[in-house]
């Protein structure tokens, strides 16, 4: 039975091209919430997903095996996918589920109305002004080609190598480099917090390079308050030709993008005129931290149609970051100042990082529940890949006080999202992240590398 699910769930991805302007014909019109949800193996303490705008209590979903983690999961997708209110990170609850990712509808998220990280750690934060009431003019800036572009890079390398334990460019994808899909565009990216870890930084103006430090000393570390939320999402460039076809297929945003000129010394783009363009969700990571899982919940979706895993290769599918007939070697991180930033880059999910069947199954049931929703929603286009938590959680006043900290036991070993970890699928997260640090002390920063973003004081 759970293989007849599985391969009806691919099946009816055929439709769907990275190109495709077919209609999914096998429409519901049923509104409300899906009838399956006894089917949903999430525990005795889990709560089942369903098509809402409540983040998920950590309480209610005891964190004890894989599967109510990946319960856990979607439930943490759907809440944060609902429409934003004219209040930062509090959802519309004036929505209903029946326009659930509606194709065309380009107001914000509640994950998108967060604070970036550019806005978070201005020399001189302001408050940005957050007003809804034209939701349909929302446009958001966007400027990194990779998750570490504006990354303090006056820090010498030997130091960086040991605030993130390893290898510097395998680390940071060859900083400098980028990801190209196969219509030669550029996938942009971008970091958001939510209010509770936003307010924490900028209350206790960690944004200052120098009141980090001593911030850090004083309590042996940055220690993030509970129910922190860290988003890092991948967008690619869907060209206005494309539009009425993908716009079906895609969470779509507007957003002002720059054009690289080139790069620095530093391998860092150099950046001129911004123009407005329409972007398309292909991968985000929702990262949490919760009292059951301090050590935080690692969950990461992308798009069904990014790329295949090696090795099973579906011909009928256009994929967006996969070409059959290409020669090229897959996962090889581009040169700056060598390769071209219009040349595709060959994308497959290592075999290692393949997605299990029971998450395949659970993401059919949950693409059934949203389409029980809204038939035309988006949201049913999108798969979880992984989730990764603490079976053996260690609360902040038990961890080390000097990096790298403990990992709380994470499981899975490794997970990747073939749009954020594309040249470095085969590390594992937590070795990189437990030496996340600042200072000569190695103060540890809970996990985190956002912090890395601090310019140096003047």
């Amino acid at each position: 039975m759970r293989a007849l699910l599985i391969s009806f769930f691919l099946l009816s991805l055929i439709s769907i091209s990275c190109e495709s302007g077919k209609k999914d014909k096998k429409l519901n019109s049923g509104v409300g919430f899906s009838k399956e949800l006894a089917d949903f193996d999430c525990g005795a303490f889990c709560d089942p997903p369903s098509v809402g705008y409540q983040l998920p209590a950590d309480s209610t979903c005891g964190h004890s095996s894989q599967n109510v983690l990946n319960c856990f999961a979607w439930k943490n997708f759907l809440a944060l996918n609902w429409l934003a209110s004219d209040q930062r990170g509090v959802p519309d609850t004036t929505a209903v589920a029946a326009d659930y990712g509606m194709p065309g509808d380009y107001k914000p998220t509640v994950w998108e109305s967060y604070l970036s990280s550019d806005e978070v750690f201005s020399p001189k934060p302001q408050l940005q002004q957050w007003n809804l009431k034209s939701q349909n003019s929302y446009m958001k800036y966007i400027n990194e080609i990779n998750k570490f572009t504006d990354i303090n890079v006056n820090l010498p390398k030997p130091k960086l190598r040991t605030m993130l334990g390893g290898n510097v460019d395998e680390i940071m994808q060859a900083k400098g480099a980028w990801l190209t899909d196969q219509s030669g565009n550029i996938v942009w990216y971008e970091i958001r917090m939510n209010t509770i870890e936003s307010d924490f930084i900028r209350n206790n103006k960690l944004y200052n390079s120098e009141t980090l430090n001593a911030f850090a000393a004083k309590n042996q570390g940055v220690w993030l308050p509970m129910e922190s939320i860290e988003i890092k999402a991948a967008w690619r460039i869907i060209p206005e030709a494309q539009l009425e076809s993908l716009k079906n297929f895609y969470k779509i945003s507007r957003a002002m993008v720059p054009e690289i000129k080139g790069f620095d010394k530093n391998n860092q783009p150099i950046y001129g005129k911004y123009t407005q363009k329409y972007l398309g969700l292909v991968g985000l990571h929702i990262i949490r931290k919760t009292n059951q899982s301090p050590q935080f919940t690692w969950m990461t979706f992308e798009h069904v149609n990014n790329a295949p895993t090696e090795g099973k290769v579906d011909p009928s599918i256009k994929y967006c970051f996969y070409n059959p007939n290409s020669k090229d070697k897959p996962n090889q991180s581009p040169v700056p100042g060598k390769d071209s930033l219009n040349k595709p880059v060959q994308v497959v999910r290592i075999a290692d990082n393949a997605i299990t069947p029971e998450i395949q199954n659970l993401n059919k049931q949950i693409r059934d529940l949203i389409k029980a929703s809204n038939p035309k929603s988006v949201w049913q286009y999108y798969q979880l890949v992984n989730v990764q938590w603490p079976e053996n959680p260690v609360q902040d006043a038990s961890n080390n006080k000097t990096a790298p900290l403990m990992d709380g036991g994470i499981t899975p070993n490794n997970i990747a999202n073939v749009t954020m970890e594309t040249y470095i699928q085969e590390k594992q997260c937590m070795d990189c992240h437990k030496n996340a640090s600042v200072g000569a002390n190695k103060y540890p920063t809970d996990y985190s590398f956002i912090f890395l973003k601090v310019k140096p004081g003047k």
